[in-house]
């Protein structure tokens, strides 16, 4: 469905699946694709959730063709009543339930099921009557092929006959390019909720159902986010964030894209040359620097390893942060 929705073929969708994890279970796994991300029972390969990021500042959606279809009030109940909701609700409500039934009750998923094709007809119904968007004008599984724009310039003069014109100047792109990207996404600590990070600087922690329970903002682009227990690290380009109890207690520079490695009681940036590792709090415990990129590090019963290609150094009496 998100395929349709941005126009993205067959061979192009690995490039837009930004995000792939895993519960630390193995039973939910998450996947995001351009602004889009879901989560999945593995055993049974159903959804669990989706969600979609909201737009980026300064772009407005243009809407899909719409429908003639009206209902009755008996009629809006029953199209709720069919995709499980009742008012109030929002659109966002509705395109999201659409998404998931769509994807449970789709005939090709459903072969052996005789009702498969009539509750699929009678969704795409309810779903025309609740949002006006006419799916009839949409190929296959397609929910909605959406446009941005972003106006640029808008200005208005007076005739000398005294009639007043407004001249809009405004930039319209394709939805992959107009809508927020998720750059990082992952899993709690030993749990069901999760990370949601956006090419605009958002973070957005989402609970076990799929409902968003908060918002972070650090104005730039997130490339990891992780937790334990106590503590919460929003790593970007150029500096990790570390956050307890939604407080920033810490911020540590990064130089040449480290790679955040958690610990129990700390952590560690991995650069290609350099390992600097640090307790809960970002407080600097010990650094490592090799001729060569590293290939990685651990913990073993000796201490701090750290390998490269062709060298393996340990180093003894290092505080265990594993």
């Amino acid at each position: 469905m998100q395929a349709n929705r941005f126009g993205i073929g067959p061979q192009t969708l690995k490039n837009h699946v930004r995000c792939v994890a895993l519960s630390t279970d193995r039973s939910r796994g998450l996947i995001t694709v351009v602004d889009e991300a879901w989560c999945y029972n593995l055993t049974t390969g159903q959804p669990i959730w989706g969600l979609r990021f909201p737009t980026k500042e300064g772009w407005t959606e243009i809407a899909a063709e719409r429908s003639e279809r009206v209902g009755a009030s008996a009629e809006v109940s029953d199209a709720l009543r069919l995709m499980g909701l009742t008012l109030p609700v929002s659109p966002e409500a509705i395109t999201h339930q659409y998404r998931a039934l769509a994807m449970r009750w789709h005939p090709d998923r459903n072969p052996q099921d005789p009702e498969s094709t009539r509750k699929f007809q009678d969704l795409g119904a309810a779903m025309e009557l609740l949002t006006g968007v006419d799916l009839s004008r949409l190929s296959g599984t397609e929910i909605e092929r959406v446009a941005y724009q972003q106006m640029l310039h808008n200005s208005s003069i007076t005739l000398p006959d005294g009639t007043r014109v407004t001249m809009s100047i405004a930039l319209q792109v394709g939805g992959a390019f107009g809508v927020d990207w998720i750059y990082a996404a992952n899993f709690t600590h030993g749990g069901y909720s999760t990370f949601l990070a956006g090419y605009s600087g958002r973070v957005i922690e989402v609970d076990p159902s799929g409902i968003p329970l908060r918002v972070y903002d650090i104005g730039a682009v997130p490339r990891h986010v992780a937790d334990t227990p106590a503590h919460r690290y929003i790593l970007t380009d150029t500096r990790l964030y570390v956050l307890c109890q939604d407080q920033l207690v810490a911020l540590v520079d990064v130089l040449d894209k480290g790679k955040l490695i958690m610990g129990d009681r700390g952590f560690g940036l991995l650069q290609p040359k350099q390992f600097p590792w640090f307790t809960h709090t970002g407080q600097l415990l010990g650094e490592v620097m090799t001729r060569h990129p590293i290939r990685r590090t651990y913990f073993g019963p000796e201490g701090l390893v750290v390998e490269t290609r062709t060298h393996r150094g340990i180093i003894s009496g290092a505080p265990s942060w594993w």
